[in-house]
């Protein structure tokens, strides 16, 4: 995946001028634990292709990265279903898991990653810790440039 990032005159990164998320989640796939694998947890990216957001990957990337690792370690024979939901300047990366393992222990995992989140302006957020389905959203400020609603677009 490439970003074209390019250098300021100070030496930083500047993020171009949109993002595929999509894509950026495909790169944190590709980067799982085997661990995860191990036990037994596939994750599907439901996000469409098009979805295009103005954030920084540099600083989205790892907290994107963190929060499918703990989700992914703290599941058990199931498969997590990724989407993303855009409102007005928020964007909403949620993941489902129909299969929840140890809700309990997933609350207490993404306690450590609520600081990660609001370095980026975010928060985190889980429904349904104590029930069969378990829904943990990450939402963050960045314009989405998607053309059309993500209702209007279902993945079969």
């Amino acid at each position: 995946m490439n970003y074209s990032l390019q250098r300021d005159q100070t030496g930083g990164s500047l993020p171009a001028s949109s993002v595929s998320l999509q894509c950026l989640l495909d790169t944190v796939l590709k980067k799982l634990p085997a661990s995860i694998q191990n036990n037994k947890v596939i994750i599907v990216n439901r996000i469409h292709p098009s979805f295009m957001i103005e954030a920084d990957p540099v600083t989205l990337a790892p907290v994107v990265s963190e929060l499918i690792n703990t989700v992914g370690r703290n599941a058990r024979n199931t498969i997590i279903t990724v989407r993303a939901e855009k409102f007005r300047d928020t964007v909403m990366l949620v993941m489902e898991d129909p299969n929840n393992y140890n809700g309990y222990a997933l609350s207490f995992s993404l306690m450590g990653l609520e600081e990660q989140a609001r370095f980026i302006g975010g928060d985190i957020s889980i429904t349904g810790a104590r029930q069969r389905v378990a829904t943990v959203s990450l939402s963050f400020p960045g314009m989405c440039t998607m053309p059309f609603t993500a209702e209007s677009w279902m993945l079969t």
